[in-house]
């Protein structure tokens, strides 16, 4: 008999562990493919306070690099703005030298506040990219 009320208790356990607490929506992983010029995404609505991990394939045959920000404005456009400066803005990202032909990495982002659409956007900044549109807006709720 103590034996049965020891496994129902670990089982209990086990199941109450992996519901995690109230809210806890753990990560969820999005797969992200970049080709020449495009950024593919099964998913472009997001929701603040959960975790996303950004799992990033380049399946094109030239470098590119995954940025997470806000949209660049007409005056920035043609890398009027120094790298560094926008790799600043980034919320999130991966750099292209982690990025050639054929990578696949990742990068983790919780969003803090909501986004309406032309707010944020995933984009490729390697020179001539974004310029041929490569990239996709994305709304956080």
């Amino acid at each position: 008999m103590l034996k049965k009320v020891l496994a129902v208790l670990f089982i209990g356990g086990l199941l109450l562990t992996g519901c995690g607490a109230p809210g806890n929506k753990g990560t969820v992983e999005v797969p992200i493919t970049l080709t020449e010029f495009e950024i593919q995404s099964p998913r472009v609505e997001f929701e603040t306070g959960t975790n996303y991990r950004f799992v990033v394939t380049n399946a094109g045959s030239v470098e590119h690099e995954f940025m997470l920000m806000a949209p660049l404005t007409k005056d920035h456009m043609g890398m009027a703005m120094d790298m560094e400066t926008m790799d600043a803005m980034a919320l999130a990202m991966i750099h292209s030298s982690d990025l050639p032909a054929g990578a696949t990495a990742s990068v983790e982002y919780t969003f803090t506040k909501p986004a309406p659409a032309g707010q944020l956007e995933f984009a490729c900044h390697t020179p001539g990219h974004y310029e041929a549109d490569m990239r996709l807006p994305i709304v956080v709720k």
